[in-house]
């Protein structure tokens, strides 16, 4: 009897894919059916197929499925990564399924990205059934022999798994090295990091495998170990650097450490190297906001509507977020580059008018956004008029959503209707009392957070800040007003508070783009206070200090 892939008949292997149900994916309806007889040559009883991406999540929230062969380019709709990453997302094909992507594209990106959403094996054309057959039966094997791990852990049963990893650790496996990963990865699950540590250190002793460096950095950062934790990842990077987790855990560390410039060049060359990622584009539009790098900031939203189509990460949001900074960029300049700005601007409003026509949400965020787009270019009629409408829109939806009553507050903030602006956020604090992540965004909106734990901590920030520059140590005040100013942007008394020590920081080290950038910034968010308002005293001093200081911002 032949031997076919490690040591087992082919006889054996024959009945392990006739207990499989597959699935072929390709656009092709000649590949279809020329991988459906393949499976079926070797030994697969069940072998259903789809033409598409949108088919195939379909039929795999229908139908389990043990063996997933799909092809990377499937037309014009969602290619094999996205559908990789939706059923993954979706939890409809879990680890206890085989993914095997198949692929002509050749280009580093395509390549990185498709891998990034680890498939359990990644074939390129052109291939031959020989190869095919060599290829799937060792998948095919090496999965079934650690299925029983993969079922504990697809069930959150992570002790029973990591018992099962221990059993064949000390009966011995020719998988060893891959239980050993499974094993390391399930003591950092459960915490477990002294033992996930010692999993590391005895195959990095060994062998300096990247996986294992990889997760080592990890364990050594959630331990605070921060030094031995970027070592670890940079090593890697200095090995290759195409390992896109090595610079998302090199960004994660920089933001613990208060390094934002560093953590947002991590996320920048992670893109680079793998670029069709929403979820870190959206990562480094928010870390270039917080470094106050506009360009970067507007790139990344872009690239988020781009990478989103077909992504199951797609936000209608992303139109909004670019949006919204190009009103932001543009506010107060009349030159061709923000004319430019607004003009694209409201195009994007118009792609998200037409993709999300049937949602009268989005067709009202979309004139919110537009009446601010108007004013930002200084257009008071249009912006009034446009204004509006919103109300108008608003007042019709039967029960707004919370973006839409997020972006009317926003917008009221905007025109300066600060008073109803901060009723609408109360109200809606209110309702989502529980929802953290809500209650930041809140907090940010109008010139003072709206709950009581934002405005404790912008309490503390404002003296934490306060004090260092009593200290006349005036970098580090600018470093916690602007820290401060990342979750709360229209503080007006922040504000003024970082302009302040910006221009003490200027006047002892001198001025350069980072120091113009911030205050130009806090100029744009806190606008114009007229005499009624209880800062306009302390704001008129200041407007007089940037003068003599940054006379051209003004």
């Amino acid at each position: 009897m032949l031997q076919a892939a490690d040591g087992l008949k082919q006889i054996d292997i024959v009945k392990i894919f006739s207990d499989k149900r597959c699935l072929v994916i390709d656009d092709f309806p000649e590949i279809r059916g020329s991988l459906t007889r393949t499976l079926k040559n070797f030994g697969a009883q069940a072998v259903d197929t789809a033409a598409d991406g949108e088919e195939a999540i379909k039929l795999c929230q229908n139908k389990k499925y043990d063996i997933v062969i799909c092809d990377y380019n499937l037309g014009s709709g969602k290619d094999g990564q996205q559908v990789l990453e939706e059923v993954r997302f979706l939890r409809v094909l879990m680890m206890t399924s085989l993914f095997v992507m198949i692929t002509g594209e050749q280009s580093r990106e395509m390549v990185l990205g498709a891998l990034e959403c680890q498939p359990d094996d990644y074939i390129t054309k052109p291939y031959t059934q020989a190869s095919l057959k060599v290829r799937l039966n060792k998948a095919v094997v090496r999965h079934q022999a650690l299925l029983h791990i993969k079922k504990a852990i697809s069930d959150g049963d992570y002790r029973q798994a990591l018992q099962y990893c221990n059993d064949a650790i000390k009966e011995g496996t020719r998988y060893g090295t891959a239980i050993l990963k499974i094993k390391g990865q399930l003591h950092f699950l459960l915490k477990q990091l002294k033992e996930a540590e010692s999993v590391y250190e005895s195959i990095l002793s060994k062998k300096p495998v990247v996986w294992a460096k990889l997760g080592m950095g990890k364990t050594l950062l959630e331990l605070d170990k921060l030094d031995g934790a970027e070592e670890m990842f940079q090593s890697i990077l200095d090995e290759d650097e195409r390992y896109v987790e090595a610079h998302d855990m090199l960004a994660e560390l920089n933001e613990r450490k208060k390094d934002f410039l560093a953590a947002q060049r991590h996320v920048e060359k992670a893109t680079e190297v793998s670029p069709k990622s929403v979820l870190r584009h959206r990562r480094l539009a928010k870390l270039a906001e917080f470094n106050n790098d506009d360009d970067q900031a507007l790139k990344s939203y872009q690239q988020t509507i781009k990478w989103g189509l077909n992504s199951v990460h797609e936000s209608d949001q992303d139109y909004f977020n670019y949006a919204r900074k190009a009103a932001h960029v543009a506010s107060g300049s009349s030159n061709s580059d923000s004319k430019a700005l607004i003009k694209q601007a409201n195009s994007v409003l118009d792609r998200a008018r037409k993709r999300y026509s049937n949602n009268d949400a989005i067709a009202v965020q979309a004139q919110m956004v537009e009446s601010q787009l108007a004013r930002a270019s200084g257009d008071e009629k249009r912006a009034s008029s446009a204004l509006s409408k919103a109300r108008t829109m608003y007042g019709q939806l039967e029960t707004p959503n919370v973006d839409a009553s997020l972006e009317f507050a926003r917008t009221l903030h905007a025109f300066d209707e600060e008073d109803e602006a901060r009723s609408l956020l109360k109200d809606l604090a209110l309702r989502h009392s529980g929802n953290e992540e809500l209650m930041g965004i809140i907090d940010s909106i109008t010139s003072e957070p709206i709950s009581d734990e934002g405005r404790a901590i912008a309490t503390q920030l404002t003296k934490d800040g306060i004090g260092a520059y009593d200290s006349k140590d005036y970098a580090q005040a600018v470093e916690v007003f602007n820290e401060a100013l990342a979750a709360y942007p229209n503080h007006t008394g922040l504000n003024l508070n970082l302009i302040q020590a910006v221009l003490a920081h200027v006047e002892r080290s001198g001025r350069d783009d980072h120091t113009t950038g911030l205050v130009r910034r806090s100029l744009k968010a806190i606008g114009s206070l007229d005499e009624q308002h209880k800062a306009h005293k302390r704001y008129s001093f200041i407007i007089k200090q940037v003068g003599k200081f940054m006379p051209d911002l003004l």
